[in-house]
């Protein structure tokens, strides 16, 4: 069980270096749809039918998924995973190329797997029961019959509903990507963001006006995703052509690997800072969390060399790297800082803190910010 991404989630297969996880909250959209069923009178038999149906739309949730991520790695962009909750799938992608028309395909590719299953079962209504038919799948014909009535609406609905251009949803991604051909890409954004927040406000008061409770909730994670994609993008642009040599902190905590926890500590008491960089004859070999410290002490391990503790090995980064990309990397990974090494020695630390003030100070003194 992982608890990383969107919370504890199960792990379910791996395709294409690609691992598929289920969020432990679907496991509760399950058992909702086979108590409700059991209490409305259903059989064992329709309950396990339903339950089978559901995971049947889960499983073309997944594979409009791996449209992204396929078409995503034909670009050279890795997704880190897929994860099933109750409202749809999420594709994690390491990031999204700045490229409009790269996005353009890459989007495209989920809603082009869900048109190519409905193609598929419309040939398949008209090879197996001549003619074509879209009716309530738990109640009409045979199995087959249910089953391709099932895969020819959802498909249908899922790709209808991706298109509604409710950024960051596919059909926003899709129009930002599209105005992003002809301008800048924050500006794109910003639009994106925008029409994606009305309609955000549109299904949360259709949802709760008309009794739909999860078009709402759908509703209230677009409007989330559409401030914070713009926020994003406002970051990137204010670290665009910057390098970290610009924004590192030159002055930080540095110890030798052969030092004690006893030495450490009496520095971190004298005012040092929450992470320790750990070296020897100037190479870089990880960092020390205050928490391995502190764990060391309880432990009676004051004499403890530093580099005989849990390290973390953050990969270090170069002065002349692109800040953002660094910057990116730490909020996914959630590291507290990245060593910044220069011909084998440690030169600097880059730290989100630092980061976050660069940005503002970037934001605010750009042409129209309103100073």
């Amino acid at each position: 069980m992982s608890s990383s991404g969107f919370g504890s989630k199960f792990p379910l297969f791996a395709f294409k270096g690609i691992r598929v996880f289920v969020h432990w909250t679907f496991l509760l959209l399950v058992g909702y749809i086979a108590i409700t069923a059991f209490l409305e009178g259903a059989s064992p038999l329709d309950i396990g039918k339903q339950v089978f149906f559901l995971l049947i739309v889960f499983l073309c949730v997944i594979m409009h998924e791996y449209g992204h991520a396929l078409m995503a790695l034909r670009y050279g962009v890795r997704t880190k995973d897929i994860t099933l909750l109750p409202i749809g799938g999420v594709a994690r992608l390491e990031r999204m190329p700045e490229e409009p028309i790269q996005e353009f395909w890459i989007t495209v590719a989920g809603p082009a797997v869900n048109l190519v299953l409905v193609a598929l079962a419309i040939l398949l209504q008209f090879a197996f029961y001549d003619g074509l038919f879209l009716t309530d799948p738990t109640t009409s014909g045979d199995l087959g019959e249910q089953l391709l009535t099932l895969l020819l609406g959802v498909n249908l609905a899922l790709f209808l509903f991706n298109l509604v251009p409710a950024f960051p949803m596919d059909g926003g991604r899709i129009l930002r990507s599209v105005l992003g051909m002809r301008l800048p890409r924050l500006q794109a954004t910003r639009i994106a963001s925008a029409v994606g927040r009305f309609f955000a406000i549109a299904f949360v008061v259709f949802g709760l006006a008309t009794g739909r409770p999860l078009l709402a909730l759908i509703g209230v994670f677009i409007y989330i995703g559409a401030v914070g994609e713009a926020r994003m993008a406002g970051q990137q642009a204010a670290l665009r052509n910057v390098r970290i040599r610009q924004v590192m902190r030159s002055r930080f905590w540095s110890m030798d690997g052969q030092r004690t926890v006893s030495e450490a500590v009496d520095e971190l008491l004298a005012g040092g800072d929450e992470d320790v960089v750990i070296t020897h004859a100037d190479a870089y070999q990880g960092v020390v969390r205050r928490k391995a410290l502190v764990q060391a002490l309880q432990v009676g391990d004051r004499e403890k060399r530093l580099d005989q503790l849990d390290m973390d090995r953050i990969p270090a980064a170069g002065p002349d790297d692109p800040a953002y990309a660094i910057y990116e990397r730490m909020l996914a990974s959630g590291w507290p800082l990245v060593p910044v090494v220069e011909q084998g020695r440690v030169v600097g630390v880059l730290e989100p803190t630092n980061m976050s003030e660069f940005i503002m100070v970037q934001q605010a003194s750009a042409p129209g910010s309103g100073r």
